[in-house]
């Protein structure tokens, strides 16, 4: 919502306003769900508004219709799915580091070699960071569609050429070490050190250090 609403303001996009107000509906049900099937639908559901309103935004040269994952078919989504890869991996790390089990997670749906945990807890991470980096560029056409190696048939993945993939880096990894003040800490952190004290957190919340865990949520 944060950032939809941020891209509403700089891109003048009644669209992601009106997604934001959508997903603010959608967040005053929460209170009454007693399942997590029940929740996953919600999380389906403003996942779709989300990147529906991206979609209608963004100038059709991009070609960005839907989030589509595996494979990536255009180059939104092909950032975004790397994106979140880099992330996943970051969010990995630091778990594995502080002897937690990534495949024992709260949310995602358990499954053989699926490191669940890490899927949990970079979902606080993948707007803030990832889709903030992907939209801006997309927005400000820091990258064009013809830097991307576009699917000619079914079941191909539309690929970032070599220049396209060094730029991308360079702005995500900006990303990560940009500084903010954390929003349940009041400490001053980069995004990489927020990732790190959100698992530290989790920790204390497993060892019943401290009773409930606290997303880092913007404001």
């Amino acid at each position: 919502r944060l950032i939809l609403r941020r891209f509403a303001r700089h891109q003048n996009a009644p669209a992601l306003a009106l997604a934001a107000e959508q997903l603010t509906g959608i967040m005053r049900q929460l209170g009454n769900v007693e399942q997590l099937d029940q929740l996953r639908g919600y999380e389906g559901n403003a996942a779709r508004i989300y990147f529906q309103a991206f979609s209608t935004c963004l100038a059709s040269p991009w070609q960005f219709y839907k989030r589509v994952k595996q494979p990536p078919v255009d180059p939104i989504n092909a950032m975004l799915s790397y994106g979140y890869t880099l992330l996943f991996y970051n969010v990995y790390t630091f778990l594995r580091a502080r002897g937690l089990n990534p495949q024992v997670g709260y949310l995602h749906p358990l499954r053989q070699g699926h490191p669940a945990l890490a899927s949990d807890m970079m979902e606080e991470f993948r707007a803030i960071i990832v889709d903030n980096v992907v939209f801006n560029i997309a927005f400000n056409n820091k990258l064009k569609p013809d830097d991307f190696t576009l699917p000619t048939q079914s079941g191909e993945a539309c690929l970032m050429n070599k220049n396209a993939r060094e730029y991308f880096i360079r702005q995500l990894e900006s990303k990560f070490n940009l500084r903010l003040r954390h929003p349940v800490s009041g400490i001053q952190l980069d995004y990489r050190r927020c990732i790190e004290y959100q698992v530290n957190h989790l920790v204390a919340v497993i060892r019943q250090n401290i009773s409930d865990y606290q997303p880092m949520i913007l404001r």
